[in-house]
């Protein structure tokens, strides 16, 4: 008899959904099966994050499919890890973590793992040829954006969003220019929402993977995350560069390339001419509405877990 495949909601905290939360909806929206989460107090967190407990009784007829990140694996599966086959879905799983993610799946003995990133997931084959392990790009809930105004009628000219490391422009952009970097970003947005209408009323931003800018968390490992399906969604103009999952994808490079040392040359040059752009963030948009939202990428996973033996 095949195991159920259950899905448990990703904890919340302080009562606001995460990007954990939307590939979870889409399962369930999907008709995928689904069971209630039981997360401890707060106070016991931290308890939860150091101390793995051991595999007890395991019930046989279940999985439990989890929604975790690579340095909170523990907590992000915890208690299911101790009572059923757990199968993890895994965002950011950098190379430091690999050695602490992988002592996971042998403790617990993990069948199937699924990866955001296929670079990851391609270590993981290595490290575990055995494994049932599955590669998808990651997603988005796509009705959370507006597509805006058009890029002439925007007030925000330039939007750098929470990468601070990395100095992209290095000589003065010129005077007038309406500049916002979100160096804290709690105190540059008051909740998502606001950060989403900034998103739809901004003109240029610099997107580049994190391993162009954070080398000793990312390594080598590029990844498709969700900022790039922001500014799609979002008809932003994208300078920098695009990851190749992204490019592979969909067929095209969304992003306006740079040499990765000045960006002042190149977007002073963008705003000036803002309307030759309207096509590209146009096309953009068009291509992340058909193939950025987590309904297709839980469709792909109940397809290879059924074909891996499974019951979703």
């Amino acid at each position: 008899m095949s195991k159920i495949v259950r899905a448990v909601p990703p904890y919340i905290y302080k009562g606001v959904s995460n990007f954990k939360y939307y590939p979870y909806k889409a399962w369930a929206e999907l008709g995928g099966n689904v069971t209630k989460s039981h997360y401890m107090p707060k106070c016991f967190h931290g308890f939860i994050y150091k101390f793995l407990f051991p595999s007890w009784f395991k019930f046989g007829k279940e999985a439990r499919l989890r929604f975790v990140s690579g340095y909170s694996i523990q907590f992000d599966t915890f208690p299911d890890y101790a009572f059923y086959e757990v199968i993890p879905l895994i965002w950011d799983c950098w190379p430091k973590q690999v050695e602490s993610v992988a002592a996971f799946f042998r403790k617990h003995q993990v069948k199937t793992a699924i990866f955001t990133s296929s670079q990851t997931a391609d270590v993981f084959r290595d490290l575990f040829p055995k494994m049932n392990i599955q590669t998808i790009t990651e997603g988005i809930k796509i009705d959370l954006y507006s597509p805006g105004n058009v890029l002439s009628d925007r007030k925000i000219d330039i939007l750098e969003i929470g990468r601070k490391d990395g100095n992209f422009f290095k000589t003065p952009l010129p005077e007038g220019i309406n500049h916002i970097k979100t160096g804290n970003f709690a105190r540059t947005f008051q909740s998502d929402e606001e950060f989403r209408a900034a998103l739809a009323d901004t003109k240029v931003t610099v997107t580049v993977p994190r391993c162009d800018v954070d080398k000793k968390t990312a390594g080598n490992i590029e990844t498709l995350t969700q900022r790039y399906w922001e500014c799609m969604l979002s008809r932003i103009v994208m300078v920098g560069r695009a990851p190749k999952e992204l490019i592979n994808l969909i067929g095209y490079n969304p992003v306006i390339d740079w040499d990765g040392n000045d960006a002042s040359p190149l977007v002073s040059d963008i705003l000036e001419n803002i309307g030759k752009y309207q096509d590209l963030v146009n096309r953009n948009y068009e291509t992340a509405k058909k193939m950025a939202s987590w309904e297709m990428r839980m469709k792909d996973i109940m397809i290879y877990l059924k074909n891996k033996g499974y019951s979703v």
